[in-house]
């Protein structure tokens, strides 16, 4: 029975990978790119392929130096050989997310076998922030690529007994810090401190071994690293200070508190949240079990990474995406230990049912208040799927099948996200873009200068191909005799509070979602000039 169910799981991995493939693609060429971080980081590649500087890049012609270069290095050489499309700017994440799917079943299949490595991959790919961040074209997905690659490659290294090479580790850290930085480093090297502790493996590695790394390390991240202190000369020591040690305990955005995280965590892997709380339970239960040393080492990376992260102050569910495929293995790890002993150990299956079911709840209150519309029709599609998933659930506890409700759950997820990448992106897409604000403004693209007030919008620069100026909304009337024939963006809730005076002197020229575009009237002094120089004399 046991090899029957192997064979299954080997002939099912390839339709998840292209599941994975699907969710990822669809919608890739079609959308436009979001504000803020999809725009500016591809507006960045392209200005780094238009000036060939590889090494400080820019946006909007300025330096921009918060990011280390290696995703504009590989957009700039795609738009140099495929153009310029929305496709092209998400393949990196996209690649790399699918390549993430493909390492965790590598590592997982053997470690857990062939239903280890469906079960991990299937979760990954139903997790929503895997697909949602997979899909946009922004750094996240490539760091979590990398990261896990240095923690996939620890947790094999005794797999077959003996020892691996040294220089993977130092290669893969450097390609890391070239995404994001330090975070790059200090994030692997703590999952994997973590990991070896809890599974009692040496911590200390060799010192040949340390050499090795540091010495391949050094040789990917040097040259630019170098090059590119020379070029920004003292400002270097300013921009660790602030990107280094500011950011990550003073917080420079997105500043929240410590338990951040907690209440993200259930959205961001729904809906395995319970199955997972049960697995790192179970960890801990079976600690000297020598048969649960991976899953220890994977309970323990992934915790040592949520203690890091929660302790940043900066934070956003970006930020998580590293730890998902650890989840995914600990998920596989634990449905096998239910499906051991299905008569007795139902519990984490009781409770994903549950999870259904409350989130049926959930997205059908939340669909209420929605106005009509693509939300409200999603949310209730979600909470009939859901609905559906949880009663269907009920028969199969009934009769001790725990493995069938993870099978329901997956199905009703994999419907779900399909809701959310072909009907809610392009509805979220209307505000998070300027791209339909110039298709339902045509005068926008005929060369007239435009002007951002009190606001940033990287789209607008990157469909426009040209530089927006920006102003302030308190300053707009004290700049306005500067912008003949100009064109004005204002977001509805700013212009709201626009003084009269300026609203006078501004027209309306077209709007979509929540942007206003106006021009200046003329001014009645120069319109009565302008006739009177018309009219001939008496």
């Amino acid at each position: 029975m046991h090899d029957r169910s192997e064979r299954l799981s080997r002939r099912i991995v390839p339709a998840v990978f292209a599941l994975s493939l699907l969710l990822l693609g669809i919608g890739a060429a079609s959308l436009p790119l979001f504000d803020p971080d999809e725009a500016r980081f591809a507006r960045t590649s392209l200005e780094m392929q238009r000036s060939g500087d590889l090494v400080v890049p820019t946006f909007e012609g300025r330096p921009r130096l918060v990011k280390p270069p290696l995703l504009h290095w590989l957009q700039a050489s795609l738009f140099s050989v495929l153009g310029t499309g929305e496709w092209v700017v998400r393949l990196p994440s996209i690649g790399a997310a699918l390549a993430t799917v493909l390492l965790t079943g590598w590592v997982t299949r053997r470690r857990f076998g062939e239903q280890g490595a469906l079960w991990a991959t299937l979760c990954l790919t139903t997790m929503p922030l895997f697909v949602v961040i997979g899909r946009q074209g922004t750094l996240d997905a490539l760091l979590a690529l990398h990261i896990w690659a240095v923690v996939a490659y620890d947790l094999d290294v005794n797999s077959e007994g003996g020892s691996r090479p040294a220089w993977p580790y130092g290669l893969l850290t450097g390609l890391a810090f070239l995404i994001k930085g330090p975070v790059g480093v200090v994030l692997p090297l703590l999952m994997m401190l973590a990991g070896r502790t809890a599974s009692g493996r040496a911590v200390v590695p060799s010192l040949r071994g340390v050499f090795v790394a540091v010495a391949v390390w050094a040789a990917v991240v040097l040259p630019w690293g170098l090059a590119f202190i020379v070029r920004i000369g003292g400002t270097a020591t300013t921009l660790i200070k602030e990107e280094v040690w500011s950011r990550f305990f003073a917080g420079t955005a997105h500043v929240e508190p410590f338990w951040y995280y907690l209440p993200v965590l259930p959205l961001v892997c729904l809906p395995w949240i319970a199955p997972l709380l049960f697995a790192l339970v179970r960890t801990v239960r079976l600690a000297r079990d020598p048969a649960s040393l991976t899953a220890r080492y994977l309970a323990a990376a992934f915790l040592a990474g949520l203690v890091l992260l929660s302790i940043s102050r900066g934070k956003i569910p970006n930020y998580l995406m590293p730890l998902l495929p650890a989840i995914a293995m600990l998920l596989s790890w634990e449905l096998a230990r239910e499906l051991e002993r299905p008569q007795r150990r139902i519990r984490s299956a009781s409770l994903l049912a549950a999870t259904l079911g409350a989130f049926a709840i959930a997205f059908a209150v939340w669909g209420v208040g929605q106005p009509s519309g693509t939300l409200r029709t999603v949310a209730g599609g979600a909470a009939v799927v859901y609905g559906l998933a949880a009663l269907g659930s009920l028969p199969t506890l009934w009769r001790r099948q725990p493995l069938r409700v993870w099978v329901l759950a997956a199905s009703a997820q994999i419907v779900v996200l399909f809701g959310v990448v072909g009907w809610v992106a392009p509805q979220v897409s209307q505000t998070r873009t300027t791209a339909w604000l110039i298709e339902a403004v045509p005068q926008l693209a005929q060369g007239r200068p435009v002007t951002m007030v009190d606001m940033k919008l990287p789209s607008l620069t990157w469909y426009l191909d040209r530089i927006p100026v920006e102003v302030e909304l308190d300053r707009l009337a004290e700049v306005l005799p500067d912008h003949e024939g100009g064109l004005f963006v204002v977001d509805r809730r700013d212009w709201a509070r626009a003084p009269e005076e300026l609203v006078r002197r501004l027209r309306t020229v077209g709007q979509q979602g929540k942007y206003l575009v106006f021009e200046r009237l003329p001014d009645p002094e120069s319109e009565t000039a302008a006739v009177d120089e018309a009219e001939p004399p008496g």
